[in-house]
């Protein structure tokens, strides 16, 4: 069962002033953790979560100081017992997925060790250096970069916003893709992006990438690729979101579409709704939601004509967290195979803010739901 209640990072920031008012009350707390700050648990906060926790970066606190991380203490350990950080929210085995990786049980007893061992700080001569936003292309140089065509500014009274931007490609011939990323120009504010191929008169769009700050893209195995026709035009969808620290602030982004182009030739990447029968022998890459669903348990069987029966994926979507889940090995999916979808209403789960979730009536609504797998023809 999960913890009955759960408090997610945006809660924590209604607590900073308790947190913040306690902190020094907590001045002569004994130190009994074996583990410092300096020398076990930066490095660690640095590799798992320094790509948001971190000054300029879209989480609400950077983490990446002791000075920082001490004030959140007690947050720290209430995400890390409640499963609520890392945001995961996959209930499926530990290397199934190649992008879904949870902490260690060393991982968790040196921060939980430390939080709740005084949070000591370590040598001052091994004191981490200032870290910046990393606005490196993780995979290296894209082989197109297409830029919003005009800066978005988020004013001074909104919070909030989901914006579409239209991306002309100008390519000339079809090109196959194995990889597409975004470089946001504002990280602090770009909460999550989805690129897709715009598709006119259609209801539907061939996702390209689901981007999540900290979700390092990942390619395609060399000779597969999503198809990206001549003169196709790409939708960026992308939501902002400011933390306390830019309340009524007015803020500007002009983010970057980053294009991995394949290897030719390559058998293209082809679309399966879940909840269809399979037509054909196949291999599954991946699997994603086309639309959120908050408080909702949902889990993707696939019942094969044997009879036998594979866990695609059991998670709690969140609308605002939308990633691909990338399986360790391609999952064979034979002619007749039968993805089943199960939804259930999870009220363990605390609702989601107004501006995250869907109204309260289409808050446990499957039918505005969606999976997709990702999968090539088994030959």
């Amino acid at each position: 069962m999960r913890p009955a209640v759960r408090i997610g990072v945006a809660a924590t920031i209604a607590a900073a002033a308790i947190v913040l008012s306690t902190s020094r009350g907590e001045a002569h707390k004994p130190i009994t953790s074996p583990y410092t700050y300096n020398e076990d648990v930066f490095p660690l906060l640095r590799d798992r979560c320094g790509r948001c926790h971190v000054s300029g970066g879209v989480a609400p606190m950077s983490l990446m100081t002791h000075a920082d991380a001490v004030p959140w203490g007690e947050s720290i350990k209430t995400e890390l017992l409640a499963g609520t950080m890392p945001p995961l929210n996959v209930d499926t085995s530990p290397g199934h997925f190649r992008n879904v990786d949870g902490l260690t049980a060393r991982e968790m007893n040196v921060l939980l060790t430390w939080v709740t061992g005084g949070t000591p700080p370590g040598d001052d001569a091994k004191n981490p250096m200032p870290m910046k936003v990393d606005s490196a292309w993780p995979l290296g140089p894209p082989d197109l970069t297409l830029e919003m065509p005009s800066p978005y500014t988020l004013n001074v009274d909104s919070h909030d916003a989901t914006v579409e931007f239209k991306l002309p490609t100008g390519t000339r011939e079809p090109r196959l893709l194995r990889a597409v990323d975004l470089r946001p120009g504002t990280p602090s504010i770009v909460r999550w992006a989805t690129i897709a191929l715009s598709k006119p008169n259609s209801e539907s769009e061939d996702v390209l990438g689901l981007w999540l700050p900290g979700d390092p893209p990942v390619p395609l195995d060399d000779r597969l690729g999503f198809e990206l026709p001549a003169g196709a035009e790409l939708t960026l969808r992308v939501h902002y979101r400011k933390t306390w620290e830019y309340e009524r602030k007015e803020l500007n982004d002009r983010s970057v579409v980053g294009l991995y182009f394949a290897k030719e030739p390559a058998t293209v990447v082809r679309k399966v709704v879940a909840g269809s029968t399979i037509t054909e022998d196949m291999r599954a890459l991946a699997i994603y939601p086309r639309a959120g669903l908050a408080n909702t348990a949902v889990s993707v069987v696939a019942e094969r004509p044997d009879g036998s029966r594979v866990e695609l994926i059991a998670f709690h979507p969140r609308p605002d967290w939308a990633r691909r889940y990338w399986f360790v090995e391609p999952i064979a999916l034979l002619r007749n195979t039968k993805i089943t979808v199960t939804t259930k209403a999870d009220d363990e789960m605390p609702l989601l803010p107004l501006s995250v979730a869907p109204t309260a009536a289409a808050r446990t609504d499957a039918s505005a739901f969606q999976l997709v797998l990702d999968v090539v023809p088994n030959r």
